[in-house]
């Protein structure tokens, strides 16, 4: 049989939003792997969330703007902009003198200083309000932050009383003070926490007026005018005018490099923040664990070691800032070490450890993205994106089991995300054998978006798992429709005037492509070659660097018998991904497919030389060299795929049937059974186990399981096929030519069912039936040696076409000279146009291959008897009967006595 194939459609990181975006790779018939690389992704990232405002980071891989004085990452609450020397209410100061030295006072708890989380922020918000321990701005900012903080029930109206009453005492305090600009700035930042930028670049134009020469209140605007207005022009000049009040005002540069970003110039992104970081001390401490400012508390300065740690912050946001930078520009090693650089300097943020993973992830350093995301998720739970790609990372692994769990909590995340549903479904097919799973899943994702390509290609993948090409087929259509709905097949691929490629256009090309590639294969699995090949030129057409459209038409010419052309486009492949252990495999894959076991081994060990982690090399090279007779070895590359990944079903049934043949049925049956655990009902297990079943010779056992698999995989010609020889064996020809019949059916282009259900027929007697199959295998393969001998055989005892018979015969000798079967075909022939001594020529022709043939020594006896030769004759037949009993009833039916 072929090897299994990999490849699958996962949603990977990439450069679009929250690191995440859509890769297409392939999968066909027996089982799949993960994609072996990720995907050219789109451009950009988002610039993030509020920057001085105070609202909760909802996206892992986004972050907020800096902010003067400071620089917030995501995954942490940011708060507003606050006057830098705000005077404090004597009523705080008589708390702070009843405090223990060191210890923070209620209103750091409040405003962030302490790092505590939002509950215990809550808490001590309240306590300051109740008691009256602040006034006035500093009591408005403890309303402020209380609203940020609250959860649970009716949390939303308890943060919105909050805000207005914030705003409602910095109306008051203004009404006291119209001409002081930080009161401004405050209310400025609380309507843009609340969501109404309007009123905030109001207030913060206010300021400016006020302040000319501030560059807090510019640095603001231009955020909202960014974030909340889309007006990056805006921004740039506010930030421009900024930094022409001081140079080196590091958030004004950070923020400038944000929006750069935001429009696509990544490089002068880059050059702002390297500007940036440029301005900042050369020794820099992390930021202190016991008291850690937010934004606000920041712009206070009480304390020589806020005043650090506030710098320690500015330096991790821009490092972080630049570290995207670098992603976009796909200098994965720099931005690895702009990340590492934010983590160190404030480890406990989140976001850093999310791009460091996505950097490794894209450098298939998968272990430390793990560890990244892991620590991501530690920091700050909840992140359906870091669940989501720490799922790939175990996916590709091998380890389903994580990956089954990180994708079903990203999908609790994300209920309206189809992302997780795809890949969960990937697993169950590819890992689990779980069809009817990854169908519900890959249904659901096409419920939530009914133009989810991705749900339809793996559905249609995991159809051509089921033995249902024609299903599959439904689906690759819908993609490929899908897909060119809006844009002609070379609109896809065209570049503007600066040779970029839209990054959606570029996706959806991907994608379509990769349902011409599907399709492609799913027409291979059909016999339909022609077919096949024109949508793998289609892919091509897309794309004519892709090697899998190669890989994807070389196997088809290669059953198509077009050895030069296939050669040709599998090496081409094979230099399109120079290194790339996948083009080995999937070239060997096409080797496998067409019976040609020594390339096809070679390609899976250059596979395994450069990928030794990927467990379905080893599998295919072991299944390829049970054909060649090395069963041993065999063993061994399934026990390395098992290393790799212990509950790999295929791993544990192949190895299984090794052992089989082996004859060591205990050990077979063990395997295939650890499978049937691992997929209860699994049908490639219980085909298995069936062929072990009948090697052992408990025929029944063997029927009841090859039964059982077809109540889950009726379309699987395979299982029919193997029955049916089953039944010939115990000469219930009846049920095996109603096994052929389906087989036939479903693969209607196959010729060996014709064949066999040829022989079922002719050993019911029904030659004429019998001559019709053959006559069918031998239009799908004109040189069937075994449909040519039989049909010489047939004709020959059938007696009418004694001429066309010796053709056939003639012909197979052409193919294959000295068959001892067609020498006893012809030499019955011969015997029944009484030409016996050519009869007798033609048997010693295959006593000399064979001296022990009943057949020839029956035929010759009969030969030499009717010539006048009786006692040599008699020895003859006396011979062939010692060897097989029932010669001479053999013979009679022949109709010759």
């Amino acid at each position: 049989m072929w090897g299994f194939e990999r490849g699958a459609v996962l949603r990977l990181v990439t450069r679009g939003a929250a690191f995440g975006v859509l890769c297409s790779v392939a999968v066909t018939p027996a089982s799949a792997q993960p994609a072996p690389a990720p995907p050219s992704p789109a451009r950009q990232f988002p610039a993030g969330p509020i920057p001085s405002g105070p609202a909760q980071i909802e996206s892992p891989a986004q972050t907020g703007p800096a902010q003067t004085g400071s620089a917030k990452p995501a995954g942490q609450g940011q708060a507003p902009a606050q006057a830098r020397n705000p005077a404090k209410p004597p009523t705080q100061q008589q708390a702070a003198s009843a405090r223990k030295p060191g210890e923070p006072s209620e209103a750091d708890v409040c405003y962030g200083a302490t790092g505590a989380d939002a509950p215990t922020k809550v808490e001590a918000c309240t306590e300051v309000i109740d008691k009256g321990l602040l006034a006035g701005g500093p009591l408005a900012l403890a309303y402020l932050h209380r609203g940020m903080s609250v959860s649970g029930p009716d949390s939303d109206k308890r943060s919105k009383a909050d805000f207005r009453t914030a705003v409602r005492m910095y109306n008051d305090a203004i009404m006291a003070q119209p001409l002081n600009p930080h009161l401004y700035m405050q209310r400025g930042v609380v309507h843009q926490t609340i969501g109404e930028a309007d009123r905030a670049i109001i207030d913060y134009s206010d300021a400016i007026r006020l302040a000319p020469r501030e560059t807090l209140p510019l640095i603001n605007r231009g955020i909202v005018l960014y974030l909340r207005k889309d007006n990056n022009e805006g921004a740039i000049a506010d930030f421009n005018a900024a930094l022409k009040i001081n140079a080196k005002e590091i958030s004004a540069w950070t923020n400038r490099g944000i929006v750069y970003r935001k429009k696509g110039d990544v490089n002068q992104a880059i050059s702002d923040f390297t500007t940036a970081i440029k301005i900042l001390p050369d020794k820099i401490e992390p930021v202190s664990l016991t008291r850690v400012p937010d934004t606000i508390t920041s712009q206070l300065a009480r304390s020589p070691q806020q005043e650090a740690n506030r710098i320690a912050l500015q330096a991790a946001f821009v490092h972080f800032q630049r570290g995207l930078a670098w992603f976009d520009k796909s200098d994965y090693d720099k931005a690895i070490a702009d990340f590492s650089e934010a983590i160190r300097l404030n480890p406990r943020d989140a976001s850093p450890y999310v791009g460091r993973a996505a950097s490794y992830m894209y450098k298939n350093e998968l272990k430390p993205a793990i560890a990244d995301f892991s620590e991501s998720i530690k920091l700050k739970p909840g992140q359906a994106f870091a669940h989501m790609q720490r799922g790939i990372a175990f996916h590709r692994i091998g380890d389903s089991e994580n990956a089954l769990e990180d994708y079903t909590i990203a999908h609790e995340l994300t209920p309206k995300d189809p992302g997780p549903l795809v890949n969960r479904g990937i697993v169950y097919y590819t890992k689990k054998g779980k069809f009817e799973e990854a169908v519900a899943d890959f249904d659901h994702a096409l419920k939530l978006n009914p133009k989810e390509v991705n749900a339809l290609i793996n559905r249609g993948v995991t159809w051509r798992q089921r033995n249902d090409p024609d299903r599959a087929i439904v689906d690759f259509n819908e993609a490929v429709r899908l897909g060119l709905q809006t844009s002609e097949i070379l609109k896809l691929t065209q570049k503007d005037k600066d040779g970029k490629k839209d990054p959606a256009a570029s996706q959806t090309a991907d994608q379509v492509a990769n349902a011409y590639y599907q399709r492609g294969m799913a027409l291979i699995d059909k016999q339909e070659y022609q077919a096949a090949v024109k949508d793998f030129e289609s892919a091509l057409e897309i794309n004519d660097k892709e090697p899998r459209a190669y890989l994807g038409r070389g196997a088809a010419y290669l059953k198509m018998d077009r050895t030069k052309d296939a050669v040709a486009d599998l090496d081409l492949a094979i230099k399109l991904a120079p290194g790339m252990a996948f083009a080995y495999f999937e070239r060997g894959a096409a080797y496998h497919r067409i019976d040609d076991y020594d390339n096809a081994i070679a390609d899976y060990t250059s596979s395994i030389g450069i990928d030794p982690k990927e467990p379905l090399a080893y599998i295919n090279r072991g299944m390829a060299k049970i054909f060649k007779d090395r069963v041993d070895e065999a063993i061994v590359d399934f026990d390395d795929a098992l290393k790799i990944s212990p509950d790999d079903i295929n791993a544990l049934i192949q190895r299984g049937f090794a052992y089989g043949l082996k004859k060591d049925y205990p050990r077979a049956l063990a395997d295939i059974d650890d499978a049937l655990r691992l997929s209860p009902g699994n049908p490639t297990a219980l085909y298995y186990r069936a062929q072990v079943m009948g090697f052992r010779g408990d025929t029944g056992r063997a029927i009841e399981d090859y039964s059982q698999a077809l109540r889950t995989d009726l379309r699987n010609p395979r299982i029919y096929a193997s029955r049916a020889n089953l039944y010939s064996n115990l000469g219930e020809f009846e049920n095996a030519i109603e096994d052929l019949n389906n087989a036939i059916r479903l693969r209607p282009r196959d010729a060996n069912l014709f064949l066999n259900r040829g022989i079922a027929y002719f050993n019911r007697g029904e030659y004429a039936k019998a001559v019709s199959d053959y006559d069918e295998a031998l239009k799908v393969d004109p040189k069937m040696v075994p449909a040519l001998n039989n049909r010489c055989l047939t004709r020959a005892v059938m007696g009418s076409s004694l001429d066309a018979a010796l053709a056939d015969c003639q012909e197979v000798l052409n193919l294959s000279p000295n068959d001892p079967y067609t020498h006893d075909n012809i030499g019955l022939i011969y015997l029944k146009r009484k030409q016996y001594d050519k009869a007798i020529a033609e048997y010693d022709a295959s006593l000399k291959v064979d001296p022990q043939r009943a057949r020839a020594l029956y035929g010759r006896g009969l030969a030499r008897s009717r010539k006048g030769e009786g006692p040599a004759g008699i020895a003859d037949m006396s011979t062939a009967s010692g060897i097989q009993s029932n010669i001479s009833s053999e013979f009679a039916r022949y109709g010759v006595n």
